[in-house]
């Protein structure tokens, strides 16, 4: 797994470099000052997963993120940040980030949210998992809302299933997943799968 760390801290970037040096699998390819030499490097360099700083001078990581998701999907994206609202989380998931982390986060959780994201999962920092349920759970009413099938597709990407796996598991197109998907997403007011996680466990909808 190829790892790109993107921050306008030199000792934030030594720091992680010689936190995460020796796991195993895991191989830094570079780092990366500003969101220019993230583009520069990656247009050249193959990268599975960017860490990436939220406040950066220059193009600010949120704007970095957003043309990062629409010109290389295939990349995960984990931001790290100082900030713990849960408004930047809410936004870096709106731009396609697959996890979000707090620059306090120790060794083994960071290793543990770079697989997460390198293997199509959604990570949020502990920390901020409590925060980010009070800020998108609205009233109970939405739980009447799902249908018995949206609430098997909820289940199922609660268990960090993807669309491809939702489908064979229940006997259905991909497309017609992505309409589940949308619906449930409608309904429980969200934009992304960490988020409708986050609401379907405060209303008791999964398991």
């Amino acid at each position: 797994m190829n790892l790109l760390i993107v921050d306008d801290h030199k000792v934030v970037r030594d720091g992680v470099r010689f936190m995460l040096s020796d796991v195993e699998g895991l191989e830094i390819v570079g780092d990366a000052s500003s969101a220019e030499a993230m583009f520069a490097f990656i247009a050249s360099s193959p990268v599975d997963v960017v860490l990436l700083d939220i406040r950066m001078d220059g193009m600010t990581g949120l704007d970095a993120l957003e043309h990062l998701s629409a010109e290389f999907p295939q990349i995960g994206v984990l931001m790290m940040s100082m900030h713990d609202q849960p408004g930047y989380v809410r936004r870096a998931l709106e731009l396609g980030a697959s996890g979000y982390l707090l620059k306090s986060a120790g060794r083994d959780e960071i290793v543990d949210a770079i697989h997460a994201v390198s293997e199509g999962e959604t990570y949020i920092h502990r920390a901020l998992m409590e925060p980010l349920l009070a800020d998108v759970v609205g009233t109970p009413q939405r739980a009447t809302k799902l249908s018995p099938r949206e609430q098997q597709v909820l289940q199922l990407i609660a268990n960090g299933s993807e669309n491809k796996q939702i489908a064979r598991e229940l006997g259905l197109s991909e497309a017609t997943v992505k309409t589940y998907v949308r619906g449930v997403f409608e309904r429980l007011d969200v934009s992304s799968r960490a988020e409708a996680v986050a609401v379907a466990l405060r209303l008791d909808l999964i398991e």
